[in-house]
């Protein structure tokens, strides 16, 4: 039980930091907004809320697992310098 609060409190302040780096106000967001402001005309809102919410997941998973790819890159890379001037 203890682990699985550990896990959501770092997947928590993982996704947190990410929200705060990657801006919102880009081009291909501004561009998947359009989208789906067009598709909402014909989608029932219940429907296109699913799929947001599905998508939003889905980005936050991969956002996710490329932060702690990269973070294990990072360790990696550490332990490599540690060990030449060791």
């Amino acid at each position: 039980m203890l682990n699985t609060k550990v896990d959501k409190l770092s997947n928590y302040t993982i996704i947190a930091r990410l929200d705060d780096a990657i801006p919102l106000n880009t081009e291909e967001w501004v561009k998947t907004e359009r989208l789906l402001n067009q598709v909402s005309e014909f989608v029932p809102m219940s429907m296109l809320n699913n799929l947001t919410e599905a998508i939003i997941a889905y980005a936050d998973d991969q956002a996710r697992r490329g932060y702690l790819l990269g973070q294990e890159d990072l360790v990696e890379e550490l332990k490599s310098k540690a060990s030449k001037i060791a």
